[in-house]
């Protein structure tokens, strides 16, 4: 009877305590690290267009890690591109060249922090002074250039300004030189630069006037046998010294510049020319000893060959042809294929019709008809191409 219940005697406890026997042997469950949270001291850094540099502070747990990233070239991480716990970002942006702002994003812990950098101010230049007077000798000038960086290029707009040193960037100067006035009328002309104007004007020149000198060029021209296009040559003389220009053919046509006083230009035309070449000239004179000067106008031509001379034809006539050969004088005004020329074929009688269409151009034949005669005596007539006559005889019935 003992030894039955000391048997059942443990399980009796376990009942009676109400506890199982295998939890008996378990630990009380541990909590696990606290999640990572980040904070910023900013959400935005701005920079003037010189560029610089800016922070923003990191707030984490001792444990968290980050990182910090930029997403423009413009824009580098100089200190602070990763870290644990609490920390510094420092960026560093370069100096913006361009008018108008830009913008980038630094991203720091998982977090966006947004940048702006202002445009570069519009170039400003000044000068100074803004004006100089010469006298009628003229000389050397300059004037002083503000502008900051900008880059500048100072220009005359007038031959007797020349301007000897007028590129630079930043502060600097600018030389000119003035010629002698030889008019004997004041002037005025002006140096250009980033939009500001440096005025320079001269007095006249001092009576008595100088003695008036003349020079023309060119004075040779050449123009082939249609020639649509102005030739010129100008007069370079003293203010108010006078001349004028005349055609000595009726074939070229002044269109500007007939008189002045001063320099000044000539300006003319020649009309076609399919016949031989031919040569004329503009007289330019003025009112000195010298006369002046002849502008010489040597205008290319044609020259024309027929293949026959005179042509028979029976009395019921008909049908018949010649050829025409041109070439031009000089050949360079013919082309590439030496066909430049311009002619035509005419009857003097009504019994014989041309039949090719004029005007022709170039090498070509010429094609004509002959009405029968009714007469019993022969007759003739003649077709005419430029300076050629092909005789035309017609025997009669």
């Amino acid at each position: 009877m003992r030894n039955r219940l000391s048997r059942f005697l443990p399980a009796l406890a376990v009942v009676l305590l109400g506890v199982p026997a295998c939890e008996q042997s378990k630990s009380p469950t541990q909590p696990g690290p606290a999640p990572c949270a980040y904070s910023l001291s900013a959400s935005s850094l701005s920079f003037i267009a010189a560029g610089g540099s800016g922070s923003a502070t990191v707030s984490a747990g001792s444990q968290c890690t980050w990182t910090a990233t930029s997403d423009r070239a413009w824009m580098t991480i100089s200190s602070g591109a990763t870290g644990t716990g609490n920390g510094t970002v420092t960026v560093s942006v370069s100096a913006n060249a361009n008018t108008g702002e830009r913008t980038g994003t630094l991203t720091v812990a998982g977090q966006a922090i947004a940048v702006r950098q202002d445009g570069a101010a519009a170039c400003q230049i000044e000068i100074s002074p803004t004006s100089a007077s010469f006298g009628k000798d003229g000389g050397p000038g300059s004037f002083n250039v503000t502008a900051a960086q900008c880059e500048w290029t100072a220009a005359s707009n007038a031959p007797w300004v020349t301007v000897t040193g007028g590129r630079g960037t930043g502060n600097g100067t600018v030389s000119y030189s003035v010629e002698r006035n030889r008019d004997l009328t004041s002037r005025t002309a002006a140096i250009a630069i980033g939009g500001r104007t440096f005025t320079v004007t001269q007095a006249a020149d001092t009576p008595p006037a100088p003695v008036c000198e003349y020079s023309v060029g060119p004075v040779e021209f050449t123009p082939c046998m249609s020639a649509g296009y102005t030739l010129a040559a100008t007069v370079t003389t003293q203010q108010g010294c006078t001349w004028t220009a005349e055609p000595d053919a009726s074939w070229i046509t002044i269109v500007s510049g007939q008189s002045g006083a001063g320099s000044g230009t000539v300006s003319f035309r020649v009309s076609d020319n399919w016949d031989a070449p031919r040569q004329s000239v503009v007289k330019v004179r003025w009112p000195t000893v010298t006369a002046g000067q002849n502008l010489r106008v040597q205008q290319a031509g044609c020259l024309y060959a027929v293949s026959t001379a005179s042509i028979s034809m029976a009395a019921a006539g008909g049908t018949g042809r010649f050829d025409v050969i041109q070439s031009s004088v000089p050949n360079e005004c013919g082309g590439a294929t030496q066909s430049a020329c311009v002619w035509s074929a005419q009857s003097d009688v009504p019994w014989i019709t041309v039949t090719t269409a004029m005007p022709q151009a170039g090498d070509n034949p010429v094609t004509f008809t002959v009405a029968a005669n009714p007469a019993a005596a022969a007759r003739s007539g003649r077709i005419t191409v430029k300076d050629k006559i092909v005789q035309i005889t017609q025997a009669g019935q």
